[in-house]
C-alpha cells in the first residue's frame, strides 16, 4: 500500500531566533497591561506585525524569563536581560498570579 501523498510533505522546521532586548521590552509592557494567560492578545497588541513570533513562542519566552528573574545572575544563560526588566516581571508576574487568586476565590464564594 502506497502512503497517502500528504505523508510525503515535508516539514521545515522554524528557525530559532533569540528574542531582542526590545522584544522582551515589548512583551513585559504587553503582559503588565493585559496579564498572563492572555497569549493570543498579547500577540495581537504588540508582536502583530512579527510574524516569526507565535502566542506560544510568548508564553514560552514569559516562563523562561520569570524563571531567570528568580535565579542568581551568575546561573543565567544567554543574552543578558536587564535587571529592570527582570524587576518588572516579577512585579507583573506577581500582580496577575494575585489576581488570578481574587478571581478564583471569588468564584468559589
Amino acid at each position: 500500500m502506497r502512503p497517502k501523498s500528504h505523508s510525503l510533505e515535508i516539514h521545515k522546521r522554524r528557525i530559532r531566533r533569540p528574542f531582542s532586548v526590545g522584544e522582551v521590552e515589548s512583551l513585559v509592557q504587553a503582559v503588565e497591561q493585559l496579564g498572563t494567560g492572555r497569549w493570543r492578545d498579547v500577540k495581537l497588541q504588540a508582536f502583530e506585525n512579527a510574524k516569526h513570533r507565535t502566542y506560544v513562542d510568548l508564553k514560552d519566552k514569559w516562563k523562561t524569563l520569570v524563571h531567570t528573574a528568580q535565579i542568581a545572575p551568575h546561573q543565567r544563560r544567554g543574552d543578558p536581560v536587564p535587571q529592570e526588566l527582570l524587576d518588572r516581571v516579577i512585579a507583573a508576574n506577581n500582580y496577575w498570579a494575585a489576581h488570578q487568586a481574587k478571581e478564583q476565590a471569588e468564584l468559589e464564594a
